[in-house]
């Protein structure tokens, strides 16, 4: 993980798995963090997680306060803010807010604007028009869970103001390996997430139905399964989802809902573009109906119960 060396303020707006592990990232790499969440309590939690956790463990260099708006946030000294939303309503939602607050903060300095939800390109061209000209924005998305972001390994995918993206550059270090600024335009960040996110339903996709066919034909699925990750398609990825699939944890680094919704703005790219993208729609069906059997908040892994029609308990 890459620090800064001197502390600066930062504004962080949601505070989900996703959010809170980003936001406790930065202060504990130095960063004055002054954060807010829709829900008060998940708010508190991120805060109490930091105080009680953080300061003992990590020798956090920096500190976590927590603002009662949005616009509290954009009307006050915090010159960039970070946005991590579960979907495209709540992303715009809340630009507008800080567009809101953004015009009424004093002085002449340029406030810099990264939203890191994983949306669609006209969700990122929305947000860029909310925030008007008086706010650099950079949409970047992330690949990685939130364990990912505990650790300051997360991708960025940068779209959009390269003066955002220069502004944003040493928090994206303090949360992530690896950055990229992919093209001009929040479009650009929004397309490229999905190819991952296409990659990464249908591998896990597969690997449920490998897992369940396994089971079905009365195989050692965990034999298999070990056997997959010597082979030359094992991946980090298929060894620890197959685990969670084996012993049926699957305690959430990454949502079943939050993958289907990926799945279903990639195949409305496809559609946008007349492409067909078969396998994907197929996938997605799947996802669809682990969610019908009550695993919408669960890790991504179970999907692998669509395979199998087992119901959460």
């Amino acid at each position: 993980m890459t620090t800064t060396t001197t502390t600066t303020r930062v504004g962080f707006l949601g505070l989900g798995i996703m959010g809170n592990a980003m936001a406790r990232a930065l202060a504990r790499g130095g960063c004055d963090v002054v954060a807010w969440n829709r829900s008060a309590d998940k708010a508190r939690a991120c805060l109490e997680a930091f105080e009680n956790e953080d300061r003992a463990t990590e020798h956090a260099n920096g500190s976590m306060t927590l603002a009662s708006s949005v616009e509290e946030i954009a009307s006050g000294d915090v010159d960039v803010t970070f946005a991590m939303l579960s979907d495209p309503m709540a992303a715009m939602a809340v630009a507008r807010a800080y567009a809101e607050g953004a015009s009424r903060a004093s002085g002449t300095r340029k406030k810099t604007y990264v939203d890191c939800s994983t949306v669609d390109g006209a969700c990122g061209e929305a947000t860029r028009e909310i925030l008007g000209e008086h706010v650099s924005f950079l949409a970047a998305p992330v690949s990685g869970g939130w364990r990912d972001a505990a650790k300051g390994e997360l991708l960025f995918i940068g779209g959009g103001s390269r003066e955002a993206y220069d502004a944003s550059a040493a928090h994206m270090e303090i949360m992530g390996a690896k950055r990229w600024l992919v093209g001009d335009t929040p479009t650009h960040a929004a397309r490229a997430k999905l190819m991952l996110q296409i990659m990464m339903g249908n591998v896990i996709g597969a690997l449920g139905e490998m897992h369940g066919l396994s089971q079905r034909a009365g195989l050692d699925s965990d034999a298999i399964l070990e056997m997959l990750s010597h082979s030359a398609m094992g991946s980090p990825l298929t060894t620890a989802k197959g685990k969670l699939m084996s012993s049926k944890n699957f305690a959430p680094n990454f949502q079943v809902y939050l993958q289907q919704k990926d799945l279903r703005l990639a195949l409305n790219l496809a559609d946008e573009l007349d492409y067909a993208a078969p396998i994907t729609a197929a996938t997605n069906a799947q996802y669809v109906k682990a969610k019908g059997l009550g695993y919408a908040n669960s890790d991504f892994a179970a999907v692998a119960a669509a395979y199998t029609d087992e119901k959460k308990e």
